[in-house]
């Protein structure tokens, strides 16, 4: 009588694929909300139809101006003269041509908003993007 030959079985270790796809589902929501801090959701931008939404979310200097007209710049508030030192700041850490962004409540005096985009483009800031929505129809 012939020996009875075992069948061998290869199996997919499951676990570890699974340790994976939690492992880099942790790592994009974490990345998500770093870059996600500096907006301020409170902030009604103003409509337009000529709204562009930007391809990508370079590193950038987003500068929030609430109703309130105050400048807030990664969640705190900021004089003009810390503004200055955080625009000579992002200009020299980074490429030529990264835009710093103002996003400006729509109950906020024009004057405020170019008072500050004034301030970016003293310091060197080149692009300047101004984020609106798209209006409702």
């Amino acid at each position: 009588m012939k020996a009875m030959q075992e069948e061998e079985s290869y199996e997919i270790p499951m676990t570890a694929l699974i340790d994976v796809v939690f492992l880099l589902l942790i790592f994009f929501l974490a990345a998500t909300n770093f870059s996600r801090r500096e907006i301020d959701h409170s902030v009604v931008l103003p409509e337009s139809e000529a709204g562009v939404k930007p391809d990508s979310v370079p590193s950038r200097l987003v500068i929030n101006i609430p109703e309130e007209g105050i400048l807030v710049v990664n969640g705190r508030a900021v004089t003009d003269t810390e503004l200055r030192r955080l625009v000579g700041e992002f200009v020299q850490a980074g490429p030529a041509g990264r835009p710093a962004v103002i996003r400006a409540d729509a109950r906020v005096p024009y004057r405020l908003v170019m008072h500050v985009f004034g301030i970016c483009r003293a310091g060197g800031v080149v692009n300047v993007d101004l984020p609106v929505t798209e209006p409702f129809l």
